[in-house]
């Protein structure tokens, strides 16, 4: 926790990694917020980066916050794993050297997947 005399974090949000892991949070909250993201993966990654993006692990958050230093400060403080993902903005969900895709197409085919399911396959 800061010292007093330190204004608080103001965290913007709270994503958990369970289901689907990391991407799968990253995701939801980009639909969520209606912003993008532009992320890197940390140097030396304890796993393969696909297991570290879609490790399904209930201990594991996503929290956006203004200012990242109080935050991480904070947890090292208290022996908690944590890094700097990267930044929020524009509109597009990109991972540099991963993936890159629009907010809009993931909210398309997050809406759409029920309905057109549901409608089976079509004539051809």
């Amino acid at each position: 926790m800061p010292p007093a005399s330190e204004p608080p974090t103001e965290v913007t949000g709270v994503h958990d990694v369970s289901d689907g892991g990391l991407l799968v949070a990253l995701a939801e909250m980009a639909m969520a917020g209606n912003v993008g993201m532009r992320l890197k993966l940390p140097d030396g990654l304890p796993v393969a980066p696909h297991a570290w993006l879609f490790g399904e692990d209930q201990a594991r958050y996503v929290v956006l916050v203004e200012d990242d230093a109080l935050l991480l400060d904070a947890a090292q403080s208290a022996m908690i794993p944590a890094v700097r993902l990267g930044r929020t903005g524009g509109d597009m969900l990109s991972i540099e050297d991963v993936v890159s895709v629009s907010v809009a197409i993931l909210r398309k085919a997050h809406e759409d997947w029920l309905p057109s399911f549901m409608a089976g396959p079509q004539a051809a």
